[in-house]
């Protein structure tokens, strides 16, 4: 807080209280000095320092799942070292934190990262919802809520939502807008025919409510899903809370813990089964339908599409991906690979999905295998299933 004369001095009281209490072997205070040396670090300009201790603090935390703080270090540390993927990827995830001020310095950073990559709107309005949590934040320490927080929260919660899946919207634009304008030009085709067919007339309105009535079942069951998902997480949370309470006697202990392992195991069926419902993966599968087709395809996964994909992997493996990833520092392609290998897909197909070759994809998976230390024929699933 001194500022940059007083930095050496800070650097070697928290070097000296790291080498005590990692000889008491305690993991909390050892995480919380952890996380100093990385804020530290950062104001340094240390990245690779600040990076190491930002990684140290989220695996010595016990709850991996809502470490929002150490998300927004490590997320911070990852930008100051140049991997900004990585730094908008951990950066969302601390936004489900309801802290004002560590929203607002997410925000802030995330448009630092929007700017430096070229999205200057982008970066405006993020800076936007950085001062808004600011402004937030001061009224709620003063107890006054406002309108004007009201709306700030609400308007920044709809942008944590497109951060975190990354364009979920524009995923649907991406997908209906051409299913509608295929949809209108076989209803125009029909109509040009039925001026000479006045007979087809029926059918053709018989068609096209059966395709509407399809179209708003599959939007209805995927929302539907969406919000089940909602509802199982605040279970969950619940559970997890009624667990944690010293006021139940050891039974009472078991029998929720029973009910709790089958409360994930549902949403993680209920991930898996919206997944299979989503537009990314219908378009997957029309990518690699073209290939088998006709050897290519004028599909491709964009970054928005790559980012949801890692989200729905991760939720459905307990965030064992975050974990994989943050342990063996995954380049963009491997994560790529580890969560396409988690879906239904045969492995030889995926390479139709990243665009490269089948032995330059059996060469990425036996190179990661063998730095794990795991058999180069092992499975993904299993890797995870054991993290």
């Amino acid at each position: 807080m001194k500022g940059n004369d007083y930095f050496g001095t800070a650097e070697q009281k928290l070097l000296d209280a790291f080498t005590v209490v990692d000889r008491i072997e305690n993991k909390a205070i050892k995480a919380d000095v952890s996380a100093t040396l990385s804020r530290l670090y950062s104001k340094m300009d240390q990245g690779k320092k600040a990076l190491f201790y930002a990684k140290l603090n989220l695996s010595l935390r016990k709850d991996t799942t809502r470490a929002y703080q150490a998300f927004l270090i490590l997320g911070d540390a990852y930008y100051r070292v140049g991997l900004y993927d990585s730094a908008t990827f951990y950066l969302n995830k601390s936004l489900v934190s309801k802290d004002y001020g560590r929203r607002s310095d997410a925000y802030m950073r995330l448009a630092d990262i929007a700017m430096i990559q070229g999205n200057a709107v982008l970066s405006m309005k993020l800076e936007r919802y950085s001062s808004a949590y600011k402004d937030s934040l001061y009224q709620s320490r003063g107890n006054v809520v406002t309108d004007k927080i009201v709306e700030a929260e609400t308007d920044a919660q709809i942008t944590l939502h497109q951060l975190y899946y990354k364009g979920r919207l524009n995923i649907y634009l991406c997908v209906f807008i051409p299913i509608t304008i295929i949809v209108i030009m076989i209803v125009f085709f029909l109509y040009r025919k039925n001026k000479q067919y006045r007979g087809k007339n029926d059918l053709l309105q018989k068609n096209n409510q059966q395709l509407e009535k399809v179209n708003q079942d599959l939007s209805q069951h995927y929302a539907c899903l969406q919000e089940e998902i909602t509802q199982r997480d605040l279970e969950i949370e619940n559970l997890r809370k009624e667990l944690a309470s010293c006021r139940i006697d050891e039974e009472q202990r078991e029998k929720i813990r029973v009910e709790l392992d089958e409360m994930v195991l549902r949403r993680k069926a209920l991930v898996k089964e919206a997944f299979l419902h989503s537009p990314l993966y219908a378009k997957m599968q029309a990518i690699i339908k073209d290939h088998l087709d006709k050897d290519a395809s004028d599909k491709e996964i964009s970054d928005q599409e790559w980012q949801e994909l890692i989200v729905s992997m991760d939720s459905q493996w307990n965030n064992a991906i975050s974990r994989f990833h943050v342990k063996y520092q995954l380049s963009k392609e491997e994560l790529y690979l580890v969560c396409l290998s988690l879906t239904d897909f045969p492995f030889a197909h995926l390479a139709y999905l990243m665009h490269s070759s089948r032995r330059t994809l059996y060469r990425k998976k036996n190179a990661l295998c063998e730095r794990i230390g795991v058999e180069q024929n092992s499975e993904f699933k299993e890797i995870l299933r054991k993290i």
